[in-house]
């Protein structure tokens, strides 16, 4: 065994210079030392730089203290009291969590097959529930098709009665002039109305069940024709009034030759 003399302070709990000075003495390089012990670099170096607050477990540590030492050839007691007076130095600034040992989590060592595809599944769940809800929120937010065929804008009847159709989205409601037409599972639908004589203004809404509507506005005009009877009876009133504007025109001339007579 290698004895090493030094004065050494009671007070003290550190023995970094002790581990340089026997490897020192033994003419071995710290590379060599690590090669040799198969000991991390960095415990190494906190070893002999009295860095203990760095290693992270530093109760398991001290077996590797021990290999050093014995490795050293130095007094393993020794060292083993200044060690242990250093933990307990080092305690009284450190939680006790911080020095038992523990195993280091990784992010990925919490995800396990299972849950990672239970994560997965309900994600797409609620992807399709907001895609779902976002659709119906757009679909009440906008107005349904409405293409109107028949009749056109400011179209002539030659009847008193207007056949209204025209194309919508299925399952929409459709009403001409507050009167609801039938829709059928296409979307196709129409009505027929009564119109009187001159323009009427038809107004078509397609609207939703819950939601927006569309309007469309026709005009169409009725001009009712005379019927023969109508047109005998306008011919004899023509006719009366006539023959009634000669006869006052006769009577006047013949008051007139009567007054110039001597």
């Amino acid at each position: 065994m290698t004895f090493l003399h030094k004065n050494v302070g009671d007070e003290q709990a550190l023995f970094g210079s002790d581990l340089r000075d026997l490897r020192e003495l033994h003419a071995i390089s710290f590379d060599q030392a690590c090669r040799e012990t198969r000991i991390d670099a960095g415990i190494l170096k906190a070893f002999e730089e009295d860095r203990i607050s760095d290693i992270r477990d530093p109760l398991f540590a001290e077996r590797h203290l021990m290999a050093y030492v014995h490795y050293l050839g130095g007094y393993e007691p020794y060292f083993k009291a200044k060690y242990q007076a250093a933990l307990t130095a080092l305690a009284a600034h450190r939680e006790a969590s911080d020095v038992i040992p523990r195993t280091r989590i990784h992010f990925f060592d919490l995800f396990v097959a299972p849950q990672f595809l239970a994560f997965l599944g309900i994600g797409f769940l609620a992807l399709l529930l907001g895609g779902y809800v976002f659709w119906q929120a757009f679909l009440v937010h906008t107005a349904p098709m409405l293409n109107v065929i028949s009749p056109e804008d400011n179209d002539r009847l030659l009847r008193p009665r207007v056949l209204v159709r025209g194309e919508t989205i299925p399952g929409a409601s459709v009403s001409v002039n507050s009167r609801d037409a039938a829709v059928d599972q296409n979307g196709a639908f129409q009505l027929e109305l009564d119109v009187r004589r001159g323009t009427t203004i038809l107004t078509i809404t397609a609207k939703r069940r819950r939601g927006s509507e569309t309007t469309v506005i026709r005009r169409v005009s009725f001009e009712q024709a005379l019927t023969d009877t109508d047109a005998g009876n306008a011919f004899a009133s023509s006719s009366q009034a006539v023959a009634t504007t000669s006869t006052s025109a006769a009577s006047t001339d013949g008051n007139a030759s009567s007054t110039v007579k001597p």
